[in-house]
């Protein structure tokens, strides 16, 4: 019989170079279960969050107590001279993610939040984008600068769209936006902003099998909207 002490089990990859973590369930991390404290954290972000964003139109508390405790800011628009509402989760970078050693590129920001770009807020939207903070703390992983993530498993459409099921994760192209790790940071580190953008399967079968800049040429050549636009049609 083999003996494989020592060996790590070689991750699961994508013909395009991508790691697929598969995760069966999720366990939420009650509250009182952490030793580092979040002290003036929620007002550091709320400080930067209004010379970039202005006033929130809304916050979305969370009621369930736990760790961390992530809240969901609504942005109207005509605020800062946006004309769309930007949602901004508050909370997630509460707590550092479980970044793996190897994890490219070297650096990896481990604090991180997540925006969404809407014409109008929905509740759909505040949920999912709470279920996708939690979800890194949860299941003790990480999520950065192009992964994706299904909706659900299997997915499940996502905002009255019949066919955006998934979620790839990209840093916001949106100014003054793109400056917000330079203006907030959380016990000595950046705090990263990723954009939620919601894919189809065919686009997150094409950036698994070809890479993220196969997509991102897609969204160049589609003048893809930072907007959200539940009635887009797939790229692919």
């Amino acid at each position: 019989m083999p003996l494989w002490f020592g060996k790590k089990k070689r991750p699961e990859t994508s013909p395009g170079g991508s790691v697929i973590q598969r995760y069966d369930y999720l366990s939420a991390t009650p509250i009182g279960l952490t030793d580092e404290s979040t002290a003036g954290f929620s007002g550091l972000r709320e400080q930067v969050y209004g010379r970039f964003f202005g006033e929130a139109a809304n916050v979305s508390h969370e009621v369930i107590p736990l760790i961390p405790h992530i809240d969901v800011y609504t942005y109207g628009s005509g605020q800062q001279g946006r004309n769309y509402c930007t949602l901004v989760t508050g909370g997630m970078s509460d707590l550092a993610m479980k970044v793996p050693a190897e994890a490219t590129p070297k650096g990896v920001p481990r604090r991180v939040e997540l925006i969404f770009y809407c014409s109008e807020p929905k509740q759909e939207y505040l949920e999912t984008l709470r279920r996708l903070a939690h979800f890194p703390h949860d299941n003790n992983t990480w999520i950065g600068d192009f992964h994706t993530m299904p909706n659900g498993n299997p997915p499940d459409p996502f905002g009255g769209s019949p066919v955006l099921n998934t979620f790839l994760f990209l840093p916001t192209i949106v100014n003054p936006d793109a400056a917000l790790p330079k203006e907030l940071s959380l016990a000595g580190e950046p705090v990263q902003f990723l954009c939620v953008v919601p894919l189809t399967t065919p686009e997150c079968n094409l950036k698994l099998a070809k890479g993220v800049v196969t997509i991102l040429d897609l969204f160049e050549q589609n003048q893809h909207p930072h907007v959200f636009d539940p009635s887009r049609a797939s790229y692919v």
